[in-house]
């Protein structure tokens, strides 16, 4: 038997599982202490609906839930478009106003091989990663043919079952696969569906649900993928992806209404030369009709439904990046197109109203990086970076028009502008010193900004929601410092952080209108994670992280409170596991700190703490993986802090799910 490290757990391995983990090791062994990752086999391990709630294994990563299901991202305190979250490098944007369909939402698990996250703004591949990246990386085959199932069955009816062929050989491989995704309203611990939540919306009209509605499906969700690579010459790949996601009837209580569809297609081209060489095109596109068809809202109403909105997204985009020595240089482009049409029974008998009116970004930007190993024990990275960026709406534009105009602009903001141009550079510096042979010390600066995206700048609702052309793009300067320690028993990582950012985006109320403004920003928090092998197959885990944050008053825009929205308390975790490589079973307590840092002038809610225990077991066999656990193993009702839409239409609070079970089962052949 002998013993492997890997990522938050070691294992005592017998010799036919060591070759894939000690594979799994090396390569995490060798990325830089900025980035983390989580493996699929980790995600199996869980209960996890979607990419939102598997990463929140890693310390400093939340989630914003909505739903059952398309929970957003939030990295320590960045969340929307602060943050980049791609698959594959591709820009994947939702089409609701109100993030239902997060970008996380639109891969299923069948399809991927890791995820990657960078904290900070130390990204320099891509444009807009002001606060961090999440990087979905998706799978390639092994050698040979293989047939692989996947099947999990949980609690609330929910059901996972994701078939997957594939064939490789020296020449050539393809793969393909299916998911299929259901599930009932999940229940809290006080036994209370979370579609029951939705009757205390603070807004009117009524968003309570239905009675036939309150356990109808919580979502129905279908996924088709496929992957094709050819390499005619040694070292050189060209490769094609296409992927199909149809989500049916997704509910979501936090909000006023509820997905009749999101339709979401994905294809990205590459051509590689190993790694000195990447050309890349991609084109998604998301298709979204939500109304409050299910909702006592719409009981009288002349439609099916007393509000509707329909909303389209469309990115093309692509990269040229190559490599020479030590040094990477790359190009990339895209354009991301979003419209979103919204129609209410109180508008003239549903007239529509260009909500999103139709709003192109374009952007290029082309970025540089220095990797250097300086002597034996001291790494240096230096990266820079330029953009520019055009934002410029489409819709139809005039005083008269019922579509769009830019009256309520002037009104608001005393501008009638309906595009702008933003030039910026970014960049960073990362050092990594080896103190001694367990011991690295790490530290980044960074400069990372984002443009405000076309709800910011241009949204159109008259008497409710109104963007801001003059939005500034917000520019986050960072810096963080942290210590690794590791041995052959234990692994140690603490990092410290502390963000300026100016010209901060946040939610604003003026003349009687939601709106956006932009104000400076401070952040600072930590993170710490530890592994610790006790004694034989006896192992520790725990971690803890911490933000907090602060702007500067502007009392002329109704700006007062120096707490920033949607600010994470204090949350830890701290477990034991016992694994023997081919069976484990582990238990951890997850717990977070009272929220009382509100940001009042959103009406922004305090939450409680709360603590709960989970607990899972697995098996591997041959080709047989087994896992079985229980979630919130004590039914402990409670809240996390991102429970609910702050603004602009202030959502229901809606609480995690209660016990809930699971079985899950991966065969390979």
């Amino acid at each position: 038997m002998k013993k492997v490290f890997l990522l938050g757990a070691v294992f005592s391995l017998p010799v036919f599982a060591q070759e894939v983990l000690l594979k799994e090791v090396e390569v995490k062994g060798k990325r830089e202490t900025f980035k983390d990752s989580l493996e699929i086999r980790e995600v199996r391990e869980s209960f996890a609906k979607d990419v939102g709630e598997a990463l929140q294994k890693l310390e400093g990563i939340h989630k914003v839930r909505k739903a059952g299901i398309a929970n957003d991202v939030v990295i320590r305190v960045f969340q929307r478009d602060n943050i980049n979250v791609l698959i594959d490098d591709t820009e994947v944007h939702g089409a609701c106003p109100n993030r239902m369909d997060p970008p996380a939402f639109h891969v299923d698990f069948s399809e991927v091989e890791k995820i990657e996250v960078i904290k900070g703004p130390f990204d320099i591949r891509h444009q807009g990663s002001m606060g961090g990246l999440v990087n979905i990386i998706t799978k390639k085959p092994d050698m040979g043919f293989r047939i692989r199932l996947n099947a999990t069955a949980g609690s609330f009816n929910f059901i996972n079952f994701s078939p997957t062929v594939s064939y490789r050989d020296e020449k050539f491989y393809g793969l393909a696969g299916y998911s299929y995704k259901y599930s009932k309203p999940y229940k809290d611990g006080d036994g209370k569906r979370i579609t029951e939540y939705a009757a205390g919306h603070p807004t009117p009209p009524n968003s309570a649900y239905r009675p036939e509605k309150v356990n109808s499906k919580a979502f129905d969700i279908n996924t088709y993928w496929a992957k094709f690579g050819l390499s005619p010459i040694k070292d050189h790949l060209f490769e094609i992806t296409y992927t199909r996601q149809e989500a049916d009837h997704v509910l979501y209580p936090a909000l006023r209404m509820d997905a009749i569809y999101d339709d979401t297609d994905r294809l990205n081209l590459t051509y590689s030369v190993k790694d000195r060489l990447k050309l890349q095109f991609y084109f998604t596109q998301v298709k979204h009709d939500m109304t409050d068809q299910y909702r006592r809202s719409s009981v009288g109403a002349p439609r099916p439904y007393s509000m509707k909105t329909y909303a389209e997204t469309k990115t093309y985009g692509g990269r040229v990046e190559g490599k020479l020595g030590d040094i990477t240089l790359g190009l990339e482009a895209y354009k991301r197109n979003w419209e979103a049409i919204n129609y209410r029974a109180t508008y003239a008998t549903y007239r529509p109203v260009y909500m999103i009116p139709d709003v192109d970004i374009t952007n290029v930007g082309i970025y540089g990086e220095y990797d250097k190993k300086l002597g034996k024990n001291l790494r240096f990275v230096a990266g820079l970076r330029l953009d520019t960026t055009e934002s410029e709406v489409g819709a139809k534009d005039g005083s008269t028009s019922p579509e769009f105009n830019t009256n309520l602009y002037n009104t608001v903001h005393n501008t009638r502008s309906t595009s702008k141009r933003d030039t910026y550079p970014s960049g960073n510096l990362q050092l990594f010193y080896n103190i001694t042979p367990e011991l690295e010390l790490f530290a980044g600066l960074g400069h990372a900004v984002r443009v405000p995206d076309p709800q910011e700048r241009y949204t159109y609702l008259p008497g409710v929601w109104v963007g801001n052309p003059k939005l500034k793009p917000s520019k986050n300067t960072e810096i963080d410092i942290g210590l690794k320690h590791q041995t052959p028993k234990s692994l140690t990582k603490a990092t410290v952080f502390l963000s300026y950012v100016q010209d901060y985006i946040t939610v604003n109320r003026r003349a009687n209108a939601i709106t956006y403004a932009n104000v400076d920003a401070r952040f600072w928090g930590f993170e710490l994670s530890s592994t610790y092998n006790l004694f034989g197959s006896f192992f520790l885990l725990g971690g803890a992280s911490y933000t907090e944050g602060r702007k500067d008053r502007k009392p002329g825009i109704n700006i007062n409170d120096r707490d920033v929205a949607e600010v994470p308390p204090l949350k830890g975790r701290i477990g034991v596991r016992y694994d023997k490589g081919t069976w484990f079973i582990e238990t951890e307590t997850v717990a977070s700190a009272t929220q009382n840092k509100v940001d009042s002038d959103l009406q922004e809610l305090k939450t409680s703490g709360w603590a709960i225990v989970n607990l899972k077991a697995g098996i591997n066999y041959k080709g047989l993986s087994l896992n079985a656990g229980v979630e919130n193993l004590l039914d402990k009702k409670y809240f996390e802090h991102f429970s609910y839409i702050r603004h602009p239409f202030r959502g229901a609070r809606v609480p995690e799910p209660g016990r809930s079970f699971y079985v899950s089962a991966t065969y390979q052949f």
